[in-house]
This record gives structure tokens, sequence and C-alpha cells, in this order.
């Protein structure tokens, strides 16, 4: 994840648990207001919901940023690769054991203050072990570990099933189908079917894996979504605004390039290979909406992605790398590549040819 995105996200999860700092605070006071009398008992004499409040918030907010810059910088990396419960229920436990570990020293440096002890006094630590084994322990504790639980889950599940696709099938922005105009990229592994009959099916799922998982961060630098993948074939979209911006449609492909440069070493060793690759690249009005009962998803529709499809096919035959074809080109603005236009190319189910570019970046001509 880039790295603007990764602190927008991590402002969103601190001000998420802010808000959830503010209600818990509001749900006790509330709560405690049914109960006649409460507050002139001896515990709850000193009860202030403003201080309450601005103690929630402090705590709560330095938990969510705490939380966020683990599970963006560092456990995003860590778990990425495990399965799912696995990766829930080990961060559970590192959450658990910082917030005991927090919570802890809180308290000795707490009661060492109020009795004038040093923090290292037997009575210190027995006042410590004494808040730690009664329920008044757990009032801090739960709040921050259902928070926790329940944000690293809901990351889990956008890690799994792409934060755009669950935002939208939350939101219900494709209930009812819609028309946009999109640009959609087809990135296909070169030779799939050699390097299957060379590695074998389970190598060559690693191999496919691995792949997908290395150009990963660079669809979502270049803000591109996945539409699913295919076989040894990923499917990328952009809207049309997004995609020409920078020419992320086409900086992408290269971009892929220099990351499987960067990590061709670790190919050879572990397989004896690299990953080479073709895309084609082109756009067109779609049809957007949720699909199926059992597994819903988003799904797209409309002869764009034949077109698309069928460019991809071609590829090999007329030379490209990264083949583009005319509609694309005609709405690209400033762009840096280096185009060769291949004239009135017959695509099968298409009655009339086309124009289709071949695309290569200046440094690489």
């Amino acid at each position: 994840m880039h790295v603007q995105n990764r602190i927008v996200l991590l402002v969103t999860i601190t001000v998420i648990w802010i808000l959830a700092g503010i209600l818990i605070t509001f749900y006790e006071y509330f709560f405690l207001a049914n109960y006649p009398g409460i507050y002139m008992t001896e515990p709850m004499q000193d009860y202030s919901l403003s201080k309450n409040m601005v103690a929630a918030i402090s705590a709560l907010g330095l938990g969510g940023l705490l939380f966020g810059l683990l599970e963006l910088f560092y456990f995003q990396q860590k778990f990425s690769r495990q399965k799912f419960w696995v990766a829930v229920l080990k961060k559970f436990v590192i959450y658990a054991t910082i917030m005991f570990v927090l919570i802890v020293l809180v308290s000795a440096f707490y009661n060492s203050i109020l009795s004038s002890r040093n923090i290292f006094d037997d009575v210190t630590w027995q006042q410590v072990g004494a808040f730690i084994f009664s329920t008044a322990f757990w009032h801090p504790v739960l709040p921050y570990l259902i928070l926790a639980i329940l944000s690293s889950f809901i990351l889990q599940l956008s890690e799994r099933f792409g934060p755009n696709e669950m935002w939208k099938i939350f939101t219900g922005k494709y209930f009812n189908p819609k028309e946009e105009n999109r640009i959609f990229m087809f990135l296909d592994l070169n030779d799939s079917t050699l390097i299957a009959e060379k590695l074998g099916n389970q190598k060559f799922y690693e191999f496919l894996n691995d792949f997908f998982h290395d150009i990963a961060h660079v669809i979502v630098r270049n803000k591109g979504e996945v539409v699913e993948y295919v076989g040894d074939l990923v499917v990328i979209s952009w809207t049309i605004p997004t995609g020409i911006s920078e020419t992320r449609c086409l900086s992408c492909f290269h971009e892929f390039e220099e990351e499987i440069t960067k990590q061709q070493q670790r190919y050879l060793n572990k397989y004896g290979l690299v990953p080479q690759f073709k895309a084609a690249v082109h756009c067109g009005k779609v049809i957007i909406g949720e699909m199926g009962k059992i597994k819903k998803s988003i799904k797209f529709s409309g002869d764009v992605l034949n077109t698309t499809s069928r460019v991809e096919k071609i590829c090999g035959e007329i030379g490209a790398k990264l083949a583009i074809t005319d509609q694309l080109v005609s709405i690209l603005q400033n762009h840096r590549f280096i185009m060769e236009k291949v004239s009135n190319i017959k695509l099968k189910g298409k009655e009339k040819p086309v124009d289709i570019y071949k695309v290569t970046s200046p440094n690489t001509k």
C-alpha cells in the first residue's frame, strides 16, 4: 500500500477509535444516570463526564494510532501470506500482551505517584497486583481489545476481498447496475503452460502467487482496482479520470517490469526463471453491478472487456509487450511513452479492423 494511502487510513482508524471512545463515555454516563443516587455513592462521588471524556479521547486516540501504525506499517507485510484465522489470532495475542504491559506500567506509575513511593517499592506492586486481579482491570482493557479485534478483522477482510469492492458492496453503490466509462488492463503471464510443465502444479501455483503479490502494491500505488484473477491473468480497472491522470494505466505496466527486475534473483533462486508478461489496455462503457447470491461480488459486463481480451491475445503476433487501442490513445494527454501504430488489425469476433499501438517507455526503446 502506498505511504500516502496508509497515512489517510491511519488517520481514519484513529478518528474512528476516538469516536468509539466518545460513544463509550456517553453510554456509561446515561447508563449510570438510570440509577438514581449512584453518583452519591463513595466510588462515584468524583465522577466527571468531562474528565472521563478527555481520558477516553486521549486513551483511545493513542490506542487507535498505535493500532494503525502496527497494522499498516508492520502486520500487513508480516502476516499478508498467512491464513486468515492465524493472522487474526496472532494479532490478538500481540495486542493483548501490549495492552497488559502498558496497563501494568501505567498502574505502577499511578500508584507510586499517588502513594509517594518509589516505583520499585513492594507496596506499589502489591497495589498493581490487586488492580490486575480486580474487576476494575477490565474496564480499560475491554474497549481496547474489542476495538482492536474488530478493526483487525475488518482490515483482514478488506485485504482479502479488496477495499474498494468491500466498500461498494457495503454502501450498495452498484446494487442497481450502472453504466460507467472505464479503462481495463488484461495482464497475462507468458508461456504459462510451459512453465507449469517445468515446475509442476504446486510450484507453479507458488510462482503465480508470488508474481501477483509482487505487483499488488504497484496496482494500489497507481490507484487501480483488481477486477479478478483468471488463471495466470489479472484484470485491472480504472475510472477514466484516474487512469489517464499521470498516465497511470500505462505507467503501471512499466512499474511492474521494474518491480520484477528487482525481484529477479529471488525468482531465479526459487524457481530458476523470472516472470515475463504482456498486457493490453482499452477503454469504453461497461455495466457494473452486484451479481450472485451465494458469493456476491461486483461484476463488469460489456464489449470493452471482450475487446481488451482479444488485443491481449495478439500481443505476441505483433511483437508487443504492451498494446493499447486507438480509442485509449485518443483520450491520453501529455504522455511520455513511445507508440508505434499497427493498422488494420483484425480481432476475433470483430467485423471491423482496429488500429493498435505498441507502447514502450522512452528509456526502454
